[in-house]
């Protein structure tokens, strides 16, 4: 016989609560897992701290890099200094050698309306110095500018090519005078 308010059989019936007491879910009879709603949290951390870790690493070296790049640009400064004074006054019997504090040193001539000026480049209590005076005046190594700190400052010139050593490395000039040059 079929139900009047719901126009369905009795045999309808009892297959909807069949399928109703199946589909059914009692939350409270479940037990909480705790190791799915902990493996995300411990996953999370473990990721912040390798991203944290290669964040340090990369600002590490980073930081090594840019010091070491430093030190090589200060190394070499001072040599490039002497090598563009050189270049600078390079003329006819613009090199010399002079007697500084310390031993040789090399002489750059400057010959102006106004006189005969020096650029004088030489070894100083552990640096290399230049100091721009009068020719004839005496070495003031007081008032010369430091240039490198270096233990040893050398240089030769031969065949038109100035070479130039200190701690800090070498460098040479090849003199445009012997070419024609002024």
């Amino acid at each position: 016989m079929t139900d009047p308010k719901t126009k369905r059989t009795p045999q309808t019936n009892e297959r909807v609560k069949a399928l109703v007491n199946v589909v059914r879910i009692d939350l409270t009879e479940d037990k909480p897992n705790v190791a799915g709603r902990l493996f995300p949290a411990l996953f999370l951390a473990v990721l912040f701290g390798l991203l944290l870790v290669a964040l340090v690493t990369g600002v590490r070296t980073y930081s090594s890099v840019a010091m070491a790049q430093s030190t090589n640009n200060a190394s070499r400064e001072g040599l490039e200094l002497i090598a563009n004074s050189i270049r600078a006054n390079d003329t006819t019997g613009c090199i010399a050698v002079g007697q500084g504090p310390e031993g040789r040193s090399l002489v750059v001539v400057e010959k102006l309306d106004s006189g005969t000026y020096e650029v004088r480049t030489y070894l100083y209590q552990g640096k290399v110095v230049q100091e721009y005076a009068l020719a004839g005046n005496q070495y003031t190594p007081q008032s010369a500018t430091e240039l490198a700190t270096s233990n040893s400052f050398d240089f030769t010139y031969a065949n038109g090519l100035l070479s130039i050593s200190t701690d800090q490395g070498s460098c040479e000039v090849a003199l445009r005078n012997l070419q024609g040059g002024e």
